[in-house]
């Protein structure tokens, strides 16, 4: 009897001590289809209604910080490119000679810019990757931008990921005046995608 009490508490500090990596405070949630998951501060519930494309969304009133993730097919992705190619050679915007730049993350961030700065009042990158990085084994690239949509000023970090067959836009949102307290929050939830 005193072994498994001593089984049991072992059992117990490996499940909640070191055999969990998870930050106090933070949960780890799934995707309703199970193709990815991400670290999320435990306040943030799941809401509806920031993106009808989106298929996860979190946010959280107190913080004023809202979360979502866009899955977006990459042969589907390949198909809107390929029909558009003339428009990219003469916008110039990259080498439309580098499949790695007009296939990659770098053309999936300049369309998925181009359709935000369509639906905005007002428009600023403030930081943007050169290159492509690797974040939890896949290639992604970060960047930083505010918009005005409604009179509402937003302080935006979208993380673009590059899976097997999947592009993932993922986004941290908050008002402007909350971006200080909320930016490292905001960084360590973009970067938290794993796909299964």
């Amino acid at each position: 009897m005193k072994y498994l009490s001593l089984l049991f508490l072992a059992a117990l500090f490996f499940a909640f001590g070191c055999g969990n990596s998870l930050k106090t405070g933070y949960q780890k949630v799934q995707s309703s289809d199970g193709g990815y998951s991400v670290v999320l501060p435990a306040e943030m519930r799941e809401m509806k209604g920031l993106n009808a494309s989106a298929s996860m969304q979190y946010g959280n009133f107190d913080s004023g910080i809202s979360f979502m993730v866009i899955v977006d097919d990459f042969l589907e992705y390949k198909k809107i490119v390929d029909a558009n190619i003339g428009n990219f050679q003469m916008m110039e915007c990259f080498d439309t000679t580098r499949a790695a730049d007009i296939y990659g993350l770098k053309g999936y961030e300049f369309l998925i810019m181009q359709l935000s700065k369509a639906e905005t009042e007002d428009f600023r990158l403030d930081n943007s990757m050169d290159d492509d990085t690797v974040i939890n084994g896949l290639k992604a690239r970060v960047s930083e931008y505010r918009e005005k949509i409604k009179g509402d000023n937003s302080a935006v970090i979208l993380c673009l990921y590059k899976g097997k067959n999947k592009l993932y836009q993922v986004y941290a949102m908050s008002s402007q005046k909350k971006l200080a307290e909320n930016k490292q929050i905001m960084l360590d939830m973009v970067k938290s995608l794993e796909e299964n």
